[in-house]
């Protein structure tokens, strides 16, 4: 083995500094820089009132929730950042400002930070620091020390929770690698992760969670570490091997009506079937609409891609006066659901009269090619079958017409086309064909009342998203794209300037295999194999073979982690959508769910227990409402009866509850009125619970058994914590109530400030709350069910599942306008971080593109570099604020000086109503969700 010369490696590590020094000077002397350090812990150790910028309430209360980078602004063509010691402080001893400035020119600046009041060391304050530095620096540092600390502050952005993430990375790895550094994403310090909250439990009870788990389309390979190596044949790689269900033995014998559209559907594709042409303008002008308040609580958005209009133009096609004469129905199709970053579809259009409603059309499409560059006209046969394209080399205008029998064709993909026109020739690989789409047809029957429109995903069609030709296209898709991004920042100053003429290729994607030619025009890099970041080539049209030996590893090592998750077979999904004037409503079937699901607890407690007709104690008063049912079999349980177990006699203490359990949130004016007059940030968890108008009830069937369960919970209690609390009982309407109240926590002759506990035993069920109103108003009611019984009738059981069990709901909720508010109140600060985290994301984007190009609008030039539109969620806007020397949100502020503005939650009206059901059946879940006055 060869001896490793220590002095020779130093030699060379010092020759290659020196040179790569040199490099560094040769260019700065190029434009005459100035390179200077400023003391941080020098800067910041004192200061006067003079100097506080802001300190209002939010920051004391918030302060160890936030994200506190601090700022340093100076003038346009002059550059600073902080650069971090190895040792971190609190009194930023060994920071240092390092800076950039042309040579000769003086330069003043300001630091923003956060920093202890000194008159109350335990109130916190935004501070801004002046500093100067002279035409001549005392200070100077080598450029080397500059780039340092810009790479490792653009690192601290290179992140998808921020807007401009490809510019901060470009940014970082072209700054580092001047210093002979690697440049990697750190990401921001963003507090309280929104996955467990209350908003991650409704996308749960919504079936939403259902849907991302069992496509994990957002689960992308790892970047392969070679390229080159010898090429393995995909069709050699076993995809998904889990089998199918048996759809056989689950339809019915009826005979079902299916959609005429669906005999020219690909059988691994998915489709969406619209009744009517004006069902599908509808769906189009309402929807987004009525859905958005929901969507937002769900998928918070401060970027709009305008991604439907975008493929409007694409296919540009269709008027409402043409639609509305000679159209149907109309069904939606393609090949993945990639619609974002590209992707293939097609519009299927049923009519009596093909011909007529196939010349408007050509004459649209003929008429909109003229307001595009570079459109050409190309037309194809396939079979019988002639093709008219329109489309120019970005395919921001690209449409494709056909007829097939009564149906005419629109699409965006020659590929998309072909496989219509193959499928309406070979009926055997159509969607009508499949069981699976029986079956959903079976269950949201053609032609019901209020469909607007039936999406279904097929097996074949997941199992194609997750084989090998699939999952590798999309990985390779994503780092050519992020390439063109990388090419884009690095040409960004020529196409904000408008400077770039032509088509210029610039080099190939080295970090893909088979990546194509790369060009640079004066509408931004196109690839011409993968498109643009406007829109990427559809993984169908890339049509990959083979794939290099670490993408088939990385491939294999996902689909194995994948397979995992599924017991015995694979699933299909439906979604039925409702959309009227004033309603929105969706019913979603998952079947089945994978392993390891996060309904794993609910699917626990409930069993297969279902919900019976009028089951709860449901009344106006209250704002928001779950019914759940429950498993008394269920592990829950029997731990529970290891602690309630009665010694004297061989009694089940939990057989008494009837198979439910009913929590509500009340309307009480005076708790309102008392949490409205306190600020958020003195609200503490015995605040929230004093008087809280939250209740708990548990239907009974068995009184005897109730009042045994009572007598060993609270004697459970007394053993277990004696001497804590005091139960006395009081009356209303003549039934006796008991309150339970903490004892010894409050100095005698001073009011109580912990919360009370209140519970009463009815015949028909159990109450437990906070507030004593709640209990009064729950004797109300039973007083008044003994006096005017209710009755379910049959129509009514049909409603619920009564009649068919397996068909009954197991979870409902329902939240009213009012309710949706207070959740929002009730859980500000958690709600209220999380919408600061999403809005100020947009915020150091805007900043750096100010900075950049300060002749310009930063909102229009990201619009044009990142081909995305920058939206304040919480329905403010972004505004410049010389104060503070960056952009600001009007609602939110910004990370050093926040305001309390709206709290993440569900933005519904006062008057609305959103109402959910969720049920666990044949393997999967089904869901539904309504949103109604």
């Amino acid at each position: 083995m060869a001896r490793f010369h220590l002095p020779l490696f130093f030699s060379l590590l010092l020759l290659i500094s020196k040179s790569t020094q040199q490099q560094l000077t040769a260019a700065d002397s190029a434009d005459k820089r100035d390179y200077y350090s400023i003391e941080v812990g020098t800067l910041v150790r004192s200061f006067d009132k003079s100097q506080i910028v802001s300190d209002p309430e939010i920051l004391q209360a918030s302060f160890y929730q936030m994200e506190t980078t601090p700022r340093v602004v100076v003038p346009s063509g002059t550059e600073a950042f902080i650069l971090e010691p190895e040792q971190k402080s609190v009194d930023y001893v060994g920071y240092r400002i390092v800076g950039s400035k042309a040579a000769g020119t003086a330069v003043d600046g300001q630091l923003y930070l956060i920093r202890p009041h000194q008159d109350q060391p335990n109130q916190w304050s935004l501070v801004k620091f002046d500093f100067h530095v002279d035409a001549n620096p005392k200070n100077p540092v080598e450029s080397a020390e500059f780039y340092r600390a810009k790479g490792r502050h653009f690192q601290l952005f290179w992140s998808s929770d921020y807007a401009g993430s490809a510019m901060f990375r470009h940014l970082a790895i072209d700054s580092l690698k001047k210093v002979g550094e690697s440049a990697r994403p750190i990401g921001p310090s963003w507090p309280l992760r929104r996955d467990d909250d209350v908003d991650g439990t409704i996308q749960l009870l919504s079936g939403g969670r259902a849907v991302s788990e069992n496509l994990q389309l957002d689960r992308e390979l790892d970047d392969p570490d070679d390229n080159k190596h010898e090429l393995t044949d995909l069709i050699n790689v076993p995809g998904i091997t889990i089998r199918e269900i048996n759809w056989q033995d689950r339809l019915s014998q009826d005979p079902t009506e299916l959609d005429p559209l669906a005999t020219l559907i690909p059988h691994d594709q998915y489709a969406v079937f619209v009744p009517t042409f004006q069902q599908l303008s509808q769906i189009i002008d309402r929807s987004s609409e009525l859905a958005q308040p929901i969507v937002q609580w769900f998928e918070p958005q401060s970027q709009s891609t305008d991604v439907l209009g975008f493929y409007q133009r694409q296919l540009d096609a269709l008027t409402r006066q043409v639609g509305k004469a000679l159209i149907d129905e109309v069904a939606v199709t393609g090949s993945d659901p990639y619609f974002r970053t590209g992707t293939d579809v097609a519009v299927l259009m049923k009519t009596q009269q093909p011909a007529i409603l196939h010349q408007a059309i050509l004459a649209q499409v003929t008429a909109q090619s003229a307001q595009h560059k570079d459109v050409k006209r190309i037309d194809h046969k396939v079979g019988e079958h002639l093709i008219a394209q329109w489309s120019n080399p970005r395919r921001d205008f690209c449409s494709l017409v056909t007829v097939v029998g009564d149906t005419v064709v629109v699409s965006n993909s020659i590929f998309q086309m072909t496989a219509i026109l193959q499928t309406s020739s070979d009926r055997s690989k159509a969607m009508v064909g499949l069981d699976e789409y029986k079956f959903f047809r079976q269950r949201y029957q053609r032609g019901s009342q209020g469909e607007s429109a039936l999406i279904v995903v097929t097996d074949a069609a997941i199992r194609r998203w997750c084989g090998p030709k699939w999952r590798i296209s999309a990985s390779r898709r994503t780092r050519a794209r992020a390439s063109i991004a990388e090419m884009s920042m690095q040409h960004a100053d020529g196409l904000v300037r408008g400077t770039i003429q032509g088509e210029t290729q610039i080099q190939t994607i080295h970090s893909v295999h088979d990546a194509g030619r790369l060009s640079l025009t004066s509408a931004g890099v196109h690839s011409d194999r993968y498109g643009t970041l406007d829109f990427q080539t559809p993984i169908a049209e890339l049509d990959i073979r083979t794939a290099t030996a670490s993408e088939v590893a990385l491939y294999d090592r996902w689909r194995d982690r994948y397979q995992a998750l599924w017991r015995n077979t694979f699933d299909p999904i439906a979604l039925q959508v409702s959309v009227k004037e004033d309603t929105f409503a969706v019913d979603l079937s998952v079947i089945p769910l994978i392993l390891g699901t996060q309904y794993a607890f609910w699917q626990s407690f409930i069993g297969d227990v279902r919900l019976k007709p009028g089951v709860g104690d449901r009344h106006d008063e209250e704002l928001l409402s779950l019914v759940t049912a429950v498993d008394l079999d269920g592990p829950i349980f029997n731990f529970a009866r290891m602690f309630l177990r009665d010694n004297q006699a061989d009694v089940d203490l939990l057989s008494w509850i009837d198979h439910a359990a009913h929590v509500y949130f009340d309307h009480d004016e005076a708790w309102i009125k008392h949490a409205a007059a306190r600020s958020p940030w003195q609200l503490n968890s015995e605040d929230r619970l004093k008087e809280l108008p939250l209740a708990l009830y548990v239907p009974s069937n068995d009184s005897l058994k109730q009042a045994l369960f009572m007598s060993a919970l609270r004697a459970q209690i007394a053993n277990s914590a004696p001497n804590l609390i005091r139960w006395e009982t009081a009356k209303h309407n003549e039934m006796d109530y008991v309150k339970g109240t903490a004892l010894g926590s409050t100095p005698v002759g001073q009011p109580e400030d912990l919360p009370h506990i209140y519970y009463v035993t009815l015949p028909d069920g159990l109450t437990f709350s906070f507030n004593e109103n709640v209990i009064r108003r729950a004797i109300d009611r039973h007083l008044k069910r003994q006096q005017h019984p209710t009755k379910v009738d049959d129509k009514a059981a049909d409603e619920v599942g009564a009649v068919d069990p397996a068909a009954g709901p197991q979870i409902t909720t329902r939240v009213t306008g009012a309710g949706a508010d207070l959740m929002s109140r009730t859980n500000y600060r958690s709600g209220l971080n999380q919408m600061h985290r999403i809005t100020w994301g947009n915020i150091p984007i805007l900043n750096y593109l100010r900075h950049q190009y300060p002749d310009r609008d930063p909102q229009q030039v990201y619009r044009q570099l990142f081909g995305q539109t920058l939206l304040e969620p919480s329905g403010g806007q972004y505004v410049w604020d010389d104060k503070v020397g960056t952009y600001v949100s009007t609602l939110q502020g910004h990370h050093l000086d926040p305001k309390a503005g709206p709290a993440l939650g569900l933005a519904i009206k006062p008057t609305d109503v959103v109402e959910t059901t969720l049920s666990f059946q044949d393997g999967g879940l089904r869901a539904t969700l309504n949103l109604h006055p």
